[in-house]
Protein backbone atom coordinates (compact mmCIF):
# COMPACT_ATOMS: atom_id res chain seq x y z
CA UNK A 1 0.00 0.00 0.00
CA UNK A 2 1.35 3.40 -0.96
CA UNK A 3 1.47 6.86 0.93
CA UNK A 4 -1.75 8.18 -0.47
CA UNK A 5 -3.84 5.17 -0.38
CA UNK A 6 -2.99 4.47 3.37
CA UNK A 7 -4.30 8.31 3.68
CA UNK A 8 -6.79 7.69 1.46
CA UNK A 9 -7.79 4.78 3.97
CA UNK A 10 -7.93 6.26 7.08
CA UNK A 11 -8.75 10.02 6.24
CA UNK A 12 -12.05 11.45 4.45
CA UNK A 13 -10.51 15.02 2.84
CA UNK A 14 -13.29 17.37 2.04
CA UNK A 15 -13.76 21.56 2.10
CA UNK A 16 -14.83 22.84 5.53
CA UNK A 17 -17.65 24.73 6.02
CA UNK A 18 -19.47 26.60 8.69
CA UNK A 19 -20.62 23.48 9.92
CA UNK A 20 -17.85 22.73 10.85
CA UNK A 21 -16.75 25.71 12.79
CA UNK A 22 -17.23 24.23 16.48
CA UNK A 23 -14.88 20.99 15.59
CA UNK A 24 -12.34 23.14 13.98
CA UNK A 25 -12.02 25.45 16.93
CA UNK A 26 -11.55 22.46 19.43
CA UNK A 27 -9.06 21.09 17.13
CA UNK A 28 -7.52 24.76 16.69
CA UNK A 29 -6.89 25.53 20.21
CA UNK A 30 -5.72 22.33 21.22
CA UNK A 31 -3.23 22.23 18.25
CA UNK A 32 -2.17 25.56 19.85
CA UNK A 33 -2.18 24.77 23.62
CA UNK A 34 -0.38 21.36 22.27
CA UNK A 35 2.54 22.63 20.27
CA UNK A 36 2.92 26.43 21.74
CA UNK A 37 3.98 26.00 25.62
CA UNK A 38 7.37 27.93 25.76
CA UNK A 39 6.59 29.72 22.25
CA UNK A 40 4.00 31.84 23.55
CA UNK A 41 2.58 33.10 26.55
CA UNK A 42 0.85 30.42 29.00
CA UNK A 43 -1.87 33.05 29.53
CA UNK A 44 -2.92 33.26 26.22
CA UNK A 45 -3.09 30.12 25.90
CA UNK A 46 -4.79 29.26 28.56
CA UNK A 47 -7.34 32.26 27.76
CA UNK A 48 -8.14 30.60 24.55
CA UNK A 49 -11.71 30.11 24.46
CA UNK A 50 -14.05 27.17 22.13
CA UNK A 51 -16.94 29.57 21.97
CA UNK A 52 -14.94 33.05 20.95
CA UNK A 53 -13.13 30.70 18.37
CA UNK A 54 -16.14 28.73 16.84
CA UNK A 55 -18.18 32.32 16.17
CA UNK A 56 -14.90 33.26 14.75
CA UNK A 57 -14.59 30.41 12.34
CA UNK A 58 -18.70 30.89 11.69
CA UNK A 59 -17.73 34.12 10.68
CA UNK A 60 -15.08 32.96 8.44
CA UNK A 61 -16.44 30.29 6.86
CA UNK A 62 -19.48 31.83 6.59
CA UNK A 63 -19.51 34.41 4.15
CA UNK A 64 -19.32 34.86 0.25
CA UNK A 65 -15.47 35.58 -0.16
CA UNK A 66 -15.02 32.78 2.23
CA UNK A 67 -11.65 30.99 1.88
CA UNK A 68 -10.85 27.01 1.03
CA UNK A 69 -10.25 25.28 4.41
CA UNK A 70 -9.92 21.85 3.76
CA UNK A 71 -10.10 19.36 6.23
CA UNK A 72 -8.92 15.41 7.16
CA UNK A 73 -11.54 13.59 8.79
CA UNK A 74 -10.43 10.43 10.35
CA UNK A 75 -12.74 7.60 8.53
CA UNK A 76 -13.13 5.65 12.03
CA UNK A 77 -14.15 8.37 14.71
CA UNK A 78 -15.25 11.00 12.50
CA UNK A 79 -13.09 12.99 14.19
CA UNK A 80 -11.28 16.64 12.55
CA UNK A 81 -7.80 15.65 12.57
CA UNK A 82 -6.69 19.23 10.72
CA UNK A 83 -6.99 21.41 8.05
CA UNK A 84 -5.33 23.33 5.68
CA UNK A 85 -5.69 26.69 3.73
CA UNK A 86 -3.93 28.47 1.15
CA UNK A 87 -5.05 31.24 -0.41
CA UNK A 88 -3.54 34.63 -1.95
CA UNK A 89 -0.31 36.23 -0.31
CA UNK A 90 -1.57 38.45 2.11
CA UNK A 91 1.69 40.72 2.66
CA UNK A 92 2.24 43.62 0.38
CA UNK A 93 5.75 42.13 0.17
CA UNK A 94 4.60 39.05 -0.57
CA UNK A 95 7.55 36.53 -2.39
CA UNK A 96 4.96 34.48 -3.75
CA UNK A 97 1.27 35.09 -5.37
CA UNK A 98 0.52 31.98 -2.77
CA UNK A 99 0.23 31.78 0.59
CA UNK A 100 -0.26 28.59 2.93
CA UNK A 101 -1.93 30.37 5.56
CA UNK A 102 -2.87 27.52 7.61
CA UNK A 103 -1.66 24.03 8.66
CA UNK A 104 -2.92 22.75 11.83
CA UNK A 105 -3.13 19.11 12.68
CA UNK A 106 -3.59 17.20 16.44
CA UNK A 107 -0.92 15.75 17.22
CA UNK A 108 -2.15 12.09 17.25
CA UNK A 109 -2.49 12.56 13.02
CA UNK A 110 1.05 13.99 12.98
CA UNK A 111 3.39 11.67 11.13
CA UNK A 112 0.79 9.82 9.87
CA UNK A 113 1.21 11.44 5.81
CA UNK A 114 -1.81 13.27 6.05
CA UNK A 115 -0.14 16.86 6.52
CA UNK A 116 1.49 15.83 2.99
CA UNK A 117 -1.76 14.41 1.59
CA UNK A 118 -3.20 18.26 2.76
CA UNK A 119 -0.23 20.18 1.11
CA UNK A 120 -0.15 18.45 -2.14
CA UNK A 121 -3.78 18.48 -2.84
CA UNK A 122 -4.43 22.09 -2.04
CA UNK A 123 -0.21 23.36 -2.71
CA UNK A 124 0.71 21.38 -5.13
CA UNK A 125 3.70 22.60 -7.00
CA UNK A 126 2.63 26.54 -6.51
CA UNK A 127 5.92 28.27 -5.36
CA UNK A 128 4.88 29.71 -1.74
CA UNK A 129 5.23 31.32 1.12
CA UNK A 130 4.47 30.90 4.93
CA UNK A 131 4.55 32.07 8.42
CA UNK A 132 6.15 30.03 11.42
CA UNK A 133 6.54 30.97 14.83
CA UNK A 134 9.69 31.40 15.61
CA UNK A 135 11.13 27.89 17.59
CA UNK A 136 8.42 25.99 16.01
CA UNK A 137 11.12 23.11 15.08
CA UNK A 138 8.96 20.66 14.30
CA UNK A 139 6.96 22.90 11.56
CA UNK A 140 10.13 24.06 10.76
CA UNK A 141 11.63 20.48 9.83
CA UNK A 142 8.44 19.64 7.96
CA UNK A 143 8.58 22.65 5.64
CA UNK A 144 11.81 22.40 5.16
CA UNK A 145 10.72 18.95 3.61
CA UNK A 146 8.53 20.18 1.70
CA UNK A 147 11.10 22.88 -0.51
CA UNK A 148 10.67 25.53 2.00
CA UNK A 149 13.91 27.61 3.55
CA UNK A 150 13.54 30.23 6.01
CA UNK A 151 14.51 34.08 3.95
CA UNK A 152 15.29 35.65 6.87
CA UNK A 153 12.19 37.91 7.09
CA UNK A 154 10.90 38.10 10.98
CA UNK A 155 7.91 39.73 12.24
CA UNK A 156 6.24 40.48 15.43
CA UNK A 157 3.75 38.65 16.79
CA UNK A 158 2.76 40.46 20.17
CA UNK A 159 3.48 42.81 22.29
CA UNK A 160 5.33 39.46 24.01
CA UNK A 161 8.28 39.66 21.87
CA UNK A 162 7.33 36.65 19.91
CA UNK A 163 8.29 36.52 16.11
CA UNK A 164 6.59 34.43 13.02
CA UNK A 165 9.83 33.24 10.84
CA UNK A 166 8.72 33.49 6.82
CA UNK A 167 9.71 30.79 4.73
CA UNK A 168 9.79 30.74 0.75
CA UNK A 169 9.23 28.00 -1.61
CA UNK A 170 10.13 29.19 -5.43
CA UNK A 171 9.32 25.70 -6.76
CA UNK A 172 8.79 22.48 -5.66
CA UNK A 173 11.80 20.13 -4.71
CA UNK A 174 11.14 16.70 -6.25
Amino acid sequence: MNDYSAVADRYAIRRLTADDAADIAAVHIRVWRETYPGLMAQAALDALDVERFTVKWRQILGGDDSPRVVGAIERATGALAGWITVGQARDEDAPAPTELWVLNLAREHQGTGVARELMRLELADRPAYLWVVEGNERAIAFYRRHGFDIDGVRREQDDEGNRDLRMTRPTIVK
